[in-house]
């Protein structure tokens, strides 16, 4: 991506595309799951450019290459310092700032799609992405006019609060919340899904 300020970006979509089919590719320090790979020292067996699978997209910069990975339903993302030969081995490259955890974690799971084929199911439900879902799912309804109440009714079961005591439920308390974090993300928070994670 250009540098801000620029007045645009290296990496052009289609406009005639839907945006869940065109490919997005992020700057490393905006999104902390960017795989970071250089050429691997020498000796070890590690893997190349050529170990890729066929599902692949490229774009060069003048920062190096940015590929994207397609793994069944999940994509990785790739920057490749220096670019090395199709057959040179690669090393990952993870700075020891905020984001190593994360970083740690994407590389470990490209690692995987390389070694297995198959990403290994997560331990526990990611209950940060579906608030996020939820927050989105409140935004679009609250942009679209309607009630907190119908809000609650799509989200919940709305056998869980009575007709008379819609005011005193605690689903409308958090249906509120839901709207304010999706009116938030609308304004610019939804990057910080991107950087490290924090305390839920």
């Amino acid at each position: 991506m250009a540098p801000p300020g620029a007045g645009g970006y290296d990496f052009l979509a289609d406009p005639g595309r839907r945006a869940d089919e065109s490919p997005v590719y992020w700057r490393s320090d905006a999104l902390a799951a960017v795989v970071v790979l250089t050429a691997a020292p020498t000796g070890g067996q590690t893997i190349s450019l050529g170990d890729l699978p066929g599902d692949v997209l490229r774009r060069d910069a003048e920062d190096g290459a940015h590929l994207l990975v397609r793994d069944g339903p999940i994509s990785h993302q790739l920057w490749l310092i220096d670019p090395p030969g199709g057959g040179a081995p690669m090393a990952a490259l993870i700075p020891f700032d905020a984001s190593a955890p994360q970083r740690a974690d994407a590389t470990l799971r490209f690692w995987r799609c390389m070694a297995h084929g198959r990403p290994r199911p997560s331990p526990k439900p990611n209950r940060r992405a579906d608030r996020m879902v939820a927050a989105l799912r409140a935004l679009d309804a609250r942009l679209a006019g309607a009630s907190y109440r119908a809000i609650a009714e799509a989200l919940f079961d709305p056998r869980h609060f009575a007709a008379d005591a819609w005011k005193t439920a605690p689903q409308r308390d958090t249906v509120i919340r839901l709207a304010r974090t999706g009116f938030a993300m609308m304004r610019g928070d939804y990057r910080l899904l991107l950087g490290p994670r924090r305390p839920d």
